[in-house]
């Protein structure tokens, strides 16, 4: 089943739907502020809107993908998803944007839900960590990728053809997986009764060991988003940065990440999940502790503050595939309600993190202050969970 040489693939433009929604657009963000007549925070909403659509619609769909299939919820997420991006396209003021963008969010959902479902259908234990890690390796080129070429599109085109592209890009995955994505789902169907669903959420939570991991996780994911969202202006703003020139510092925080991951994908037999945990949060507290230290000694450029968004990510990638993948290998009966809370709680990080980063001043010094203080809860979680032992080994 798993077979086919487009399978990986197929999962990996899944998994990166969201994300790259996200960074594509992001050098547009000061451009669209004017085009639209709109403030700073407004404008920064439009990030916001995005994940909480993300986390609502990985919630509705998680238990429909246990109880229709993986391909249903796929493809009609991914349908929507083109029909958002045109909305998107052809808003003319800051509220339509702020409606497509919300629509966007939703169906965009589908996609990571998906590819974590279809491969927790096949794998588990240390195999489905290597799995979760190659997928968030491979789609961590999307940050690096994406800026650029939105960049590029804002410049010669305008920012509105981001989101054509987008619409294209949704058009060509509805392609990929109606033709070629199995259905892994061979499990009887769950009842979609509100309390049924409910229930299935609560007994998700029942398990510490499984609230704790998601805690983590989205203290982790608020990190990043509060990044993303405070990066144009910290580059674009501060340093004077032009908008295609800021796309190349995507790929500081992706092959950061991409290092993580590949790091994660091989110590997955090595190391247990807690060791991942632990190791990964605490560089990540270090690396900003030094990089704050730094501030009170030298001047911020734009070059240090790239080395360590680098490191940082690097080593908060690690934490994160430990969790997210020890967080799913508690259930592997509700794969999809289980992925879709876990999804929620990532992408639901983002509003809280984009919020945070409106809310901060412009600095990279307060970046790395937030970003360290996150880091530091995720490390306390670590050392929690391993002194309970609910994670084994």
């Amino acid at each position: 089943m798993a077979s086919s040489r487009l399978f990986m693939p197929i999962l990996c433009l899944l998994a990166a739907l969201g994300i790259f929604s996200t960074s594509l657009y992001l050098p547009s963000l000061p451009a669209i502020g004017k085009a639209l007549s709109a403030s700073q925070e407004s404008v920064q909403l439009t990030l916001t809107v995005f994940f909480l659509g993300s986390s609502i619609g990985s919630l509705l769909l998680g238990p429909l993908s246990d109880h229709m299939g993986r391909l249903v919820v796929a493809k009609g997420g991914l349908v929507l998803f083109v029909i958002a991006s045109f909305w998107c396209a052809q808003a003319d003021t800051i509220l339509s944007l702020l409606m497509g963008r919300f629509l966007q969010g939703v169906a965009a959902s589908a996609g990571p839900l998906v590819a974590r479902a279809v491969g927790r259908d096949l794998y588990e234990g240390a195999h489905f960590t290597k799995f979760s890690a190659t997928l968030m390796m491979v789609i961590s080129i999307s940050p690096a990728i994406a800026p650029t070429l939105g960049g590029l599109i804002e410049f010669y085109f305008g920012w509105e053809k981001n989101f054509y592209f987008l619409m294209v890009f949704g058009l060509i995955l509805v392609i990929l997986v109606w033709i070629w994505l199995p259905e892994t789902n061979d499990r009887p169907p769950t009842s979609l009764h509100p309390y049924a669903v409910f229930n299935n959420y609560r007994i998700l939570f029942k398990t510490p060991a499984y609230a704790w991991l998601c805690l983590g996780v989205g203290l982790q994911c608020s990190a990043l988003f509060c990044y993303v969202t405070m990066s144009p202006y910290l580059f674009i703003s501060l340093f004077g940065w032009s908008a295609q020139t800021y796309g190349y510092v995507g790929i500081a925080t992706a092959f950061g990440n991409m290092a993580g991951f590949a790091f994660g994908r091989h110590m997955a037999h090595r190391i247990g999940a807690t060791q991942g945990i632990l190791i990964g949060s605490f560089s990540s507290v270090f690396l900003s502790f030094a990089f704050i230290g730094s501030a009170f000694i030298l001047p911020i450029t734009s070059t240090l503050l790239i080395v360590y968004v680098f490191c940082f990510f690097c080593m908060q990638a690690l934490s994160v595939v430990n969790m997210s993948a020890a967080a799913m290998n508690f259930f592997p009966h509700m794969a999809g309600t289980s992925a879709a809370m876990v999804g929620a709680v990532q992408i639901g990080a983002g509003v809280f993190g984009s919020l945070l980063a409106s809310l901060l001043p412009v600095s990279p010094f307060a970046l790395g202050v937030t970003l360290g203080g996150l880091s530091l809860f995720t490390f306390m979680i670590g050392l929690f969970l391993e002194k309970k032992k609910w994670l084994g080994r």
